[in-house]
């Protein structure tokens, strides 16, 4: 299927999403401009035009046309980006096919996909955590016009109930965002483990992996929970943070779509206090440290 485009590239994305941010940063990386096709959500709905189904069936950002041809799924636009231009920007992909292997194991824990649930993983986990942001700009709506838009227009069941339920009740089930805490906590361990040894990246050099940590460590700050990424329990992962905000594609792919709506979101929710579940966080990271280096030691032995 060929679509209608007019450069070599082109992005339906939206600002705030993570696979949207992911995508943006491999862009970015690998110095490939583009269209950008910037689509409204939660607070317009326009995801969900027959216009779009066009583009995604399933009405999900990012896709990424090249001359016309779409890709969909995060993790393989990012493969197929770094496959078209190896020798241009940095290489997200290791050369070696062990290593590679690696990445895309690494991947199937950090990706957010539509067949794995909130709270499976710690890719969903991260978005999981963020859902009251949606809750508020769901509520810049009307109730009439996301049941109508959800109930006959979204082509995925489990999303089309999940979003009514939300603007109706206005609230996360206390028991699902606790067990999106606790696999983000046991995903933060992993990668403080995994950053040992004084490496600079997840897999030394900087690769697919950490444009998606960039982009699930910046929810965390979204979410009032950013302070573990500062924590003096997680060393690796602090100086990892400040590594990733460093480089330019963070500025460009995240920073500079933080529009106003959504900071306006996270100002009504948090209002500049830590996240109520933050505790719980602080606990489980330590819980699960603890527990990994009783491991490395006992393996040692």
């Amino acid at each position: 299927m060929t679509l209608p485009y007019q450069q070599e590239f082109e992005l339906y994305h939206y600002g705030e999403s993570v696979c949207s941010q992911m995508v943006r940063i491999a862009l970015s990386e690998k110095e490939i401009p583009y269209k950008s096709h910037h689509m409204h959500l939660e607070s317009t709905g326009e995801h969900l035009t027959a216009d779009y189904k066009k583009i995604n069936p399933l009405c999900l950002v990012p896709v990424l046309l090249h001359h016309g041809n779409p890709i969909y799924h995060t993790w393989e636009i990012i493969k197929y980006l770094d496959h078209y231009a190896p020798g241009q920007g940095v290489r997200l992909l290791p050369d070696d096919a062990a290593r590679r292997a690696q990445v895309d194991a690494y991947m199937a824990d950090s990706e957010l996909n539509q067949n794995i649930g909130l709270g499976e993983n710690f890719g969903t986990s991260c978005a999981g955590v963020s859902i009251p942001i949606l809750v508020q700009k769901l509520r810049t709506r009307p109730l009439w016009a996301i049941i109508w838009d959800y109930l006959t227009k979204h082509p995925i069941k489990e999303r089309k109930f999940l979003f009514v339920m939300l603007r109706i009740f206005g609230w996360v089930p206390g028991r699902l965002y606790k067990t999106c805490i606790k696999r983000v906590a046991l995903g933060l361990a992993t990668i403080e483990s995994a950053l040992e040894d004084e490496k600079d990246y997840l897999f030394g050099d900087y690769s697919g992996a950490d444009v998606m940590m960039t982009a699930h460590f910046h929810r965390l700050e979204d979410v009032a929970l950013g302070e573990i990424l500062r924590a003096n329990d997680l060393p690796n992962i602090s100086a990892y943070w400040q590594r990733l905000k460093q480089r330019p594609s963070y500025q460009t792919a995240i920073i500079d779509w933080h529009k106003s709506d959504w900071r306006n979101a996270m100002s009504v929710i948090y209002q500049d206090e830590p996240n109520p579940y933050a505790g719980l966080l602080n606990a489980e990271v330590k819980t699960n440290h603890i527990n990994k280096s009783l491991k490395r030691e006992k393996t040692c032995e």
